[in-house]
């Protein structure tokens, strides 16, 4: 479903969860029609003849609501003893982003979007939340492999149950098998409540595997004060 298409008349392209079309409108405009989780909505963008939509995989993000985080809950807490370090590689949601050159014109959920507040009510974040303890139920083809780095600092056992990445900091791979990949997140714990959370510029796929895509993105920091 990762590919580029001109759309002259009607273009049908079948998702894990649904069904896409894009119609072409006038010379100028172009509808989508969206059939995604049970739902069907439609949108026209001014997408003329000579331009190429591009269907990319993006990370899970805010639907209806914008969000700049996502919270993953693990699928069981990890207990870290003194000074030590751990290294998780799990499976997360993937996004379909619909792109006309540089531009991200729609946002398609490939799997169903839930959203948790991290912290306090009056001064917490809206986060994507991400439950390890489900995903085994999402169809494989809609998910990808992101690498999370633990490292504690602390002279106590501490357990770690859940992690805040901003999703601007990732940046999403796509290789030759129509596999993706997010880039390296590493988790620093200073603290029973505090994380600070990194994205690196470092892909979770290991090296000599050939890719076809990557995003652009930047390294960003998170700190979770509200323990982890």
């Amino acid at each position: 479903m990762y590919y580029d298409y001109r759309v002259v008349d009607e273009e049908v392209v079948d998702l894990p969860n649904g069904r896409l079309v894009f119609k072409r409108v006038s010379k100028d405009l172009l509808r989508i029609n969206k059939d995604v989780n049970g739902y069907k909505v439609s949108k026209v963008l001014s997408v003329g003849e000579e331009y190429t939509l591009s269907l990319r995989p993006i990370p899970p993000s805010g639907i209806s609501i914008n969000v700049d985080y996502i919270l993953i809950k693990f699928l069981e807490p990890i207990t870290l003893i003194p000074k030590s370090s751990a290294t998780l590689e799990i499976k997360i949601p993937v996004d379909l982003g619909v792109y006309v050159g540089n531009s991200l014109v729609d946002i398609i959920p490939l799997s169903k979007v839930k959203y948790a507040l991290y912290g306090p009510s009056d001064l917490g974040v809206l986060c994507r939340y991400v439950d390890q303890g489900i995903i085994s139920a999402v169809n494989p083809k809609v998910l990808g492999s992101i690498k999370i780095v633990i490292n504690s600092v602390l002279d106590s056992v501490l357990s770690v149950g859940r992690v805040v990445i901003p999703i601007n900091g990732l940046i999403t791979y796509l290789t030759y098998d129509d596999e993706v990949f997010f880039n390296v997140v590493e988790a620093r714990v200073t603290d029973k409540n505090r994380v600070e959370v990194y994205t690196k510029d470092k892909p979770s796929v290991s090296e000599g595997v050939r890719l076809r895509y990557q995003s652009s993105g930047t390294e960003l920091t998170y700190v979770m004060l509200y323990g982890a």
